[in-house]
């Protein structure tokens, strides 16, 4: 989004104070050409030089010669007239020949110039390159000389950057005009990070800040970045780049056969214009690790028996006044993609970290090893009917089976909370249901997660307070709940698990189709990689969840880009998942895929788990002819497909018997069960890769 107000002030220096303690702020005060105009504050980062203090703020003081042309162009528009400086601060887009700048195009400046850019990937999780104590002084004390040579010589001074004060959300300044030049800096390239800061929701092309000294003799810029931001940038001015090596170190030639063309309309598109002040809380609020409560040893909480706590209650929602708005339906049409943030680090995460070594739920005797754990779906009930009707029904469901077998997690695909996946939903349609379940619970964001209604609002703020936290803590969206918030990586990320691993992708806003970004995808050609080892070195089962079912059924007339680039990555990994699991419908639904894989032999269930609480919606079946066609009908089973109208959710066993093939197999356990039996039973066989019941 570009930023508001931005623009350029040509005048002169008639005051100026020097940084002082640990400010890292030139205050100079310039008088444009207007001389009954006030004079504008602006304000100049510059690095510090203070012992010990390795300031994150870089900067490159460039030296031009009198004729190089983006001078002469400053020069003319400051002393058109022969004035000395603009008569007043030049809005760009309201002034028509106001030149911009942009470090990412290295016309102005180098764009690897800065310490932190010398390398291609800025590094995650590890020190970036930092500039040396010595080269700080240099520079400074350079800084330092051109501002006082500029204001003792009266030369022009060139202040890119944007009016103050502006209103950046809704692009309103005072009628009085602007008082201060502001943003002085690259205003691109600011990384959208999970738990970061929403700096990159003023990320723009062309809009960047600087100062440029113009000498009779010459021209000085001194231009400015921050090392939190990178030169490599798209067409909007986003990170072309996650920052996380591995990820970025995907070769090109294997981008190419794993990403969908995107239609010229659809590559315009930009992320959703999102800003909240609240939201800058996010990560303040839920990354001090705050012991409390009866906490495993890794300082998680996971079961609260408390049945009397009452700090916080079940409010109903209601998206009619909402969902229908243009701004919306944008989202949900998947014409406007929300924004996706990049993980903390490279985003894989071992269950021993929360459950510590000993992992309940898992086993390992003489006759082999087992690990149980549970699948869930579209849980948050919006109003007190569906939740008695659904969701309690469930979340009862599940902790009185885990009473009876104890699980190791719980993997949730998305749809946590209804229906803008907001805060003050999540006492009522997660915490308080699921109080009682015995172990950690992960997800992946569904649509209505990400979904937002108007642009205060920050997509996936919340589910990142609950699911993201830097340290397992309390979050007062859980009320007087225990249970703590977690500590995913992002909102995409791998769950390593004895015998299993999950691949878990964010599908985006869409109501019908997923979307997934190139970022996700180089990340799930990676992982295939990674775990096609790990199979060969130790056996496991390997599943991917994501909240949109990927369609690929047989006599579709188009598929959609994603499903397809989807697979175009399976196949250049050569390595295909023994299972898929998914939500988004409301009901319960098994398709078995049949034919693909190496030497096109391996059977695949995909297994849609969206009946957890929300509602149970029959016409959202998917593929009804082909499901015909397999033969499978309302209420009955077979091999390749099931499809159940009843609430409840998917238990998941990996057995790894001590002789015989290993075995991952799925029951779907419903409130209401036809026998005493599970609903549906799928086994697959994960050597032959092939689904056996």
């Amino acid at each position: 989004m570009a930023l508001h107000g931005y623009g350029l002030l040509i005048g002169t220096i008639t005051g100026y104070r020097k940084p002082r303690g640990r400010e890292r702020h030139w205050l100079l005060i310039v008088q444009p050409g207007n001389p009954r105009h006030p004079p504008y504050r602006v304000s100049l980062n510059v690095p510090s030089a203070q012992p010990h203090d390795h300031s994150e703020i870089e900067c490159q003081i460039v030296d031009f010669p009198a004729n190089h042309p983006f001078v002469r162009k400053l020069v003319n528009i400051g002393t058109k007239g022969g004035a000395k400086g603009t008569s007043n601060f030049l809005l760009a887009n309201e002034n028509q020949g106001v030149p911009c700048l942009d470090y990412a195009d290295g016309n102005i400046v180098d764009p690897l110039g800065f310490p932190s850019e010398a390398d291609a990937h800025p590094k995650v999780g590890k020190a970036w390159p930092k500039q040396t104590l010595a080269k700080l002084r240099r520079g400074v004390k350079e800084a330092a000389a051109s501002l006082e040579k500029a204001a003792e010589s009266n030369a022009l001074v060139a202040v890119f950057g944007t009016g103050h004060p502006m209103n950046h959300q809704t692009g309103e300044y005072p009628s009085t005009g602007f008082t201060a030049v502001d943003n002085v800096h690259m205003n691109q390239g600011a990384f959208n990070r999970t738990h970061g800061s929403l700096h990159y929701q003023e990320n723009g092309k062309a809009q960047d800040g600087g100062l440029i000294i113009l000498f009779e003799s010459g021209a000085q810029g001194i231009f400015i970045k921050f090392q939190s931001q990178t030169v490599h940038t798209d067409e909007h001015g986003d990170p072309s780049i996650t920052g996380i090596e591995k990820i970025d170190a995907v070769a090109p030639q294997i981008c190419q056969a794993i990403m969908p063309r995107i239609p010229r309309a659809r590559s315009q598109a930009h992320a959703i214009e999102a800003r909240s002040v609240g939201a800058a809380a996010v990560s303040a609020m839920t990354s001090a690790a705050q012991p409390f409560g009866q906490s495993n040893a890794q300082g998680y909480v996971f079961a609260d028996f408390d049945v009397d706590d009452a700090t916080g209650q079940f409010i109903p929602d209601n998206d009619g006044a909402t969902y229908k708005t243009p701004f919306v339906q944008k989202q949900s049409l998947g014409q406007t993609q929300g924004p996706v943030p990049n993980p903390r680090s490279y985003p894989v995460m071992d269950l021993t970290s929360v459950t510590g070594p000993q992992v309940p739920g898992y086993t390992q005797d003489e006759n082999g090893q087992r690990i149980a754990f549970d699948v869930i779906g579209d849980s948050g009930a919006v109003n007190q009917t569906n939740f008695d009707r659904y969701e309690q029904k469930v979340s009862d469901l599940l902790a009185n089976d885990a009473k009876a077998s104890q699980p190791a997690f719980m993997f949730h695909v998305g749809d946590v909370v209804y229906y803008y996946g907001e805060r003050a939903y999540y006492y009522g349609q997660f915490y308080d249901p699921f109080r009682a379940y015995p172990a950690p619970i992960f997800a992946i964001p569904g649509n209505h997660d990400g979904l937002i209604y108007q642009t205060s609002q920050v997509s996936l703020a919340d589910f990142q307070s609950a699911f993201c936290a830097t340290a397992p803590g309390r979050w007062p969206g859980a009320g007087g709940i225990l249970r703590s918030t977690m500590t995913q990586p992002g909102v995409y990320f791998t769950l390593d698990a004895p015998l299993v691993s999950i691949i878990g992708l964010y599908s985006n806003c869409g109501e019908s189709l997923g979307w997934l970004d190139g970022q996700q995808l180089k990340f799930l050609y990676n992982e295939l990689i990674r775990l096609k080892q790990a199979r060969q070195q130790s056996f496991r089962a390997i599943i991917l969840a994501i909240h949109h079912f990927p369609r690929w059924f047989p006599g579709q007339s188009k598929k959609d880009r994603t499903s397809i680039a989807i697979d175009a990555t399976f196949t250049k990994a050569g390595f295909w998942p023994d299972a898929v699991i998914c939500g988004h419908a409301h009901l319960y639904q098994r398709v078995v895929r049949q034919n693909v894989g190496q030497r096109n032999r391996q059977d695949i269930p995909y297994i849609m788990t969206g009946a957890g609480g929300y509602n149970i919606s029959p016409q959202e079946e998917l593929a009804k002819t082909y499901m015909q066609k397999i033969g499978v009908q309302k209420g009955k089973s077979n091999r390749l497909g099931s499809v159940i109208f009843e609430s409840g959710y998917v238990k998941a066993t990996v057995t790894k018997p001590a002789t015989g093939n290993p075995t991952l197999k799925f029951e779907y356990r419903s409130v209401r069960p036809q026998s005493s039996q599970p609903d549906d039973i799928c086994t697959v066989d994960l050597l032959a890769r092939k689904v056996i019941s």
